[in-house]
């Protein structure tokens, strides 16, 4: 069974990318940030970390509120590492217990849909680590329309992320996404059908 990251900028594509595979029953899909939120919910040591760094900035209704910890974490670099930090030692757990999941249920691809394989230093644990590169106008219009997050916000998160032209060094395949929705799914069935002979 390959295991296969699929990463990318902020709405560069890559969930819609997963999500399209994710149709295929072979294949076994990790959302690397829904997977994290939902542990951090889980998870009284993390929160109680979260909350002792970065004191009530973070809490709502006493709970963490992820707007309000997302707001903090990408307000500057130091702040974004200590988070990640934090949350990607758990990640690379929940990623191993799934890919052995995903190993005795006789999947044939285990893919990761993650932003921050290169900056997590995680690609290694890939055999085939997948790059989306969709142009920066286009990415800051699909978060404005996805999320309800400021342009300025969305900005601050491109600029903490590693470049494209960096990622486009350390990855096996690069997957541009700057036409139209049929054009893409055409790009996923060839190299769907590319991964399947390895």
């Amino acid at each position: 069974m390959l295991k296969i990251s699929i990463t990318g900028g902020i709405s560069s594509g890559k969930t819609t990318v997963t999500e399209y595979l994710n149709r295929n029953k072979s294949v076994f899909i990790f959302n690397a940030d829904k997977e994290s939120k939902r542990h951090l919910k889980s998870s009284i040591s993390i929160q109680k970390k979260l909350t002792h760094i970065f004191s009530d900035k973070i809490i709502k209704n006493k709970k963490i509120d992820f707007n309000l910890l997302a707001k903090e974490a990408f307000s500057n670099s130091t702040n974004h590492k200590i988070l990640n930090g934090i949350l990607w030692p758990e990640v690379y757990i929940l990623i191993n217990n799934a890919f052995e999941y995903a190993k005795k249920n006789n999947y044939k691809l285990f893919i990761v849909d993650a932003a921050l394989i290169f900056e997590a230093n995680f690609s290694s644990f890939f055999d085939k680590n997948i790059l989306i590169i969709t142009k920066k106008d286009k990415r800051i219009k699909r978060a404005i329309k996805r999320s309800n997050i400021s342009l300025e916000s969305i900005q601050n998160r491109m600029r903490l992320q590693m470049s494209d032209n960096k990622k486009k060094k350390l990855s096996d395949i690069t997957i541009h996404n700057n036409d139209d929705i049929k054009s893409l799914y055409k790009k996923i069935d060839n190299l769907y059908e590319k991964l399947i002979l390895l």
